[in-house]
């Protein structure tokens, strides 16, 4: 219990609010035009792949955010944040390096791993949020159900299985993380506004 009750201290929040809210606006933005571009470019080739629609683009972008979130890890001075930052860092970056080098393999091995990767990422999403008391635990939670509910409808190939449907579920994961991180944002604002009031 004494673990919990350190991991979930909240002590001086001293990131800059306007670079988080820049960041996960610009994630948001990529997110949403990668889900739309999925819808209306559905044979779209990107990095010379056939099929795959969007999803080496997708990829791209989880392993970037993979990245940022390993380097937010050691740059972070709470445990909590270390925890958090880089268990989902390592499984974007993972992720994301699996999806560039698997868009010239085969494609139901890819959809099958990125069910996987949005089940598991809406589950360790919702669980810290809890596990940790994260102040902004409903924008999180919300993103979390909706990436389990994501990896469902790929993983059941529901309403299909085709590629740009594939892309379309992991941008729009992509999109809701970067609301979340909005909303994170915003309520890191708040508490600076609160530490310099008092």
């Amino acid at each position: 219990m004494k673990l919990l009750e350190k991991l979930s201290r909240f002590e001086g929040f001293d990131q800059d609010w306007r670079r988080l809210i820049v960041q996960w606006t610009i994630v948001m933005l990529a997110g949403m035009f990668l889900a739309l571009a999925s819808v209306t470019n559905m044979d779209a080739i990107v990095l010379s792949a056939r099929q795959f629609s969007w999803l080496p683009a997708s990829g791209l972008i989880i392993f970037m955010l993979g990245l940022l979130e390993c380097l937010d890890a050691f740059l972070v001075k709470n445990q909590r944040d270390v925890i958090q930052n880089l268990q989902v860092g390592v499984l974007d970056t993972v992720i994301g390096a699996l999806i560039i080098l698997s868009v010239s393999g085969s494609f139901s091995r890819l959809s099958m791993m990125i069910a996987a990767f949005l089940l598991v990422r809406g589950i360790v999403r919702i669980a810290l949020a809890y596990a940790l008391n994260l102040p902004h635990k409903l924008s999180t939670s919300v993103a979390g159900v909706i990436s389990i509910i994501l990896g469902i409808l790929v993983f059941q190939q529901w309403p299909t299985a085709d590629g740009w449907f594939i892309s379309l579920c992991l941008n729009i994961e992509i999109s809701f993380r970067g609301w979340a991180g909005i909303s994170f944002a915003l309520w890191v604002r708040k508490q600076n506004k609160a530490s310099k009031a008092g």
